[in-house]
């Protein structure tokens, strides 16, 4: 089995697209009556491949780009609603286009795949539901919504515990879950606000952030208040001058909470509490900073100068995987045509971190995909860049092939799970901050959230087909620790015996917690500055 790694979040696409060459019927006299059996000699179609040489990373062989032209595969028609987020880039890059081109991977793998642009988290669960009420009532496929979304991993709890309820009145086979991911966010899902807000973390105390409640980018801000020892107010109606407060994004919307709320600088009225209790008094509250990925990280710096990056995706480099999150029941009919999915996304993702040119390409039909910016937008912001403007990094995802895959979830035995991590970590945080809602409806546990079968599935298609695929990422902590940023301080207890290096069993969960949170930060390097005996 290929070994990945947590870090890599590279995967997805390489398309084959040799042109078909056919012949056509020589022409007898005069060229007007066509010969049986006789065929005309014709000049094949040229397939275009990156440059081999150019390669960046080694055992992946070029493949030839996609087509602009639709496919015909007789196949399933999956769809699939996205964010405008590259850390799909290879999933985007192997399916050619909106829909599944010829010569894609998707094509190769026998996948018939649409992608639609959806930034409503509200309009992706209402999709995913319509869907299900479908193929319950007896369709393969459906007409309106999607059978499967791409979501931030770290948010998967959160999704499963609001549409498994109501998936599961049709049934316990049409309940979600999460297969496999394609990517992951490396620096564009941030928290952005005041520059003084990273030097000084306790300066946030009292202050207002904009975004979509317990999703990813959310989580993001959640993990450094919590490293940094600073409350969350989780409550909308209300403003703790003690504790770091939120204004809710319109529609569950990433980019109208940077272009709606925080830019505008739209401020509301609160009741102010202190310990729990109403004061009495009223407070006009506005956003202070907002969290939010590209392309609202570009909006948010250069619509209120002097907003800097504190903290992201880059840092917390294992938080947030793009997962693929659908019905269970469509996933398991057609087994064959999701197992290729993925084959094909990993294959994508090989060539994604191989060729420059294929992540210029990738960029091209990013922009046809969203209807927004255009190629060399999406391939400047995948990788990632000083903006000279803001002089802040902005944009950066990555993609996740087989080996990233493997080494992501665990499947090799010797790397940590950290989906598992990540999904119960910010499960808890979420639960933690708002226990009554998911009192009745708790995060599943991750043994029935995840189903790592499809990419046993794909691995094993790869492997027939003997395709080789790149390393998965590392990190280097040395390189790392060199900026100097520390980015939180944190006390944590753990007891021994005395004169043991056993550690008690009362400190089991606190070095259990530990472990999944350095999984988490798994970009951070981390100094330890105290022991005693």
């Amino acid at each position: 089995m290929p070994r990945l790694k947590p870090q890599a979040k590279l995967f997805l696409i390489v398309i084959v697209g040799a042109g078909a060459i056919y012949g056509l019927r020589s022409a007898m006299q005069h060229g007007l009556i066509p010969t049986p059996g006789i065929m005309k000699s014709i000049v094949a179609s040229r397939v275009t491949l990156p440059p081999q040489e150019e390669a960046q990373v080694a055992n992946v062989q070029a493949l030839a780009y996609p087509s602009t032209t639709p496919a015909s595969v007789q196949a399933t028609h999956i769809q699939f609603d996205v964010w405008e987020w590259n850390a799909m880039y290879a999933l985007i890059y192997a399916n050619g286009g909106p829909d599944s081109t010829k010569g894609s991977l998707m094509e190769k793998n026998g996948v018939n795949l649409t992608l639609h642009r959806e930034d409503s988290n509200t309009q992706m669960g209402n999709d995913l539901i319509d869907c299900a009420k479908q193929l319950h009532d007896g369709e393969k496929t459906c007409s309106k919504g999607a059978e499967a979304i791409v979501v931030m991993g770290d948010s998967g709890g959160q999704w499963l515990s609001n549409l498994n309820p109501q998936l599961k009145k049709l049934g316990p086979e049409y309940q979600a879950v999460i297969i496999g991911a394609v990517g992951r966010s490396n620096g564009e899902d941030a928290l952005l606000g005041p520059a003084e807000w990273k030097s000084n973390p306790q300066s946030m105390k009292g202050k207002t952030i904009v975004g979509v409640i317990r999703d990813g980018d959310w989580n993001i801000a959640l993990n450094y208040l919590g490293s940094n020892g600073l409350k969350n107010n989780p409550d909308l109606k209300t403003y703790d001058p003690d504790a770091v407060n939120w204004i809710a994004a319109p529609d569950e919307d990433y980019i109208k909470a940077v272009t709606d709320v925080f830019i505008p600088n739209r401020c509301e009225d609160r009741k102010v509490v202190k310990d729990g209790r109403t004061t009495g008094e009223t407070k006009n509250i506005c956003p202070d900073g907002v969290v939010t990925w590209t392309p609202g990280d570009e909006q948010a710096v250069h619509g209120r100068p002097g907003t800097a990056k504190i903290v992201s995706s880059h840092e917390y480099a294992s938080q947030m995987p793009a997962v693929i999150l659908g019905i269970k029941k469509f996933f398991n009919d057609n087994r064959d045509e999701v197992s290729g999915l993925l084959a094909a996304s990993f294959q994508a993702a090989d060539q994604v971190k191989a060729f420059d040119a294929v992540r210029r390409s990738a960029g091209a039909i990013s922009a046809k995909i969203y209807n927004d910016q255009t190629g060399d937008y999406w391939y400047k912001y995948y990788g990632g860049f000083k903006d000279d403007k803001s002089g802040q990094m902005l944009g950066g995802s990555a993609v996740f092939n087989l080996e990233d895959n493997v080494n992501y979830f665990g499947l090799d035995g010797k790397h940590n799970n950290n989906m598992r991590a990540t999904y119960e970590t910010f499960g808890k945080i979420a639960t933690m901050n708002y226990p009554l809602l998911f009192k009745d409806n708790p995060i599943p546990p991750y043994k029935d959230a995840v189903d790592t079968s499809f990419i046993f599935s794909a691995q094993a298609s790869l492997n027939t087909g003997g395709v080789q695929g790149a390393s998965a990422e590392t990190v280097d902590y040395t390189k790392e620790a060199e900026s100097g940023t520390v980015l939180g301080h944190k006390a944590v207890y753990i007891n021994f015996a005395s004169g043991s290096d056993q550690p008690l069993p009362d400190s089991i969960p606190t070095l259990n917690e530990l472990k999944d949170s350095l999984a988490i930060n798994s970009q951070l390097a981390l100094q330890i500055d105290g022991y005693t005996d």
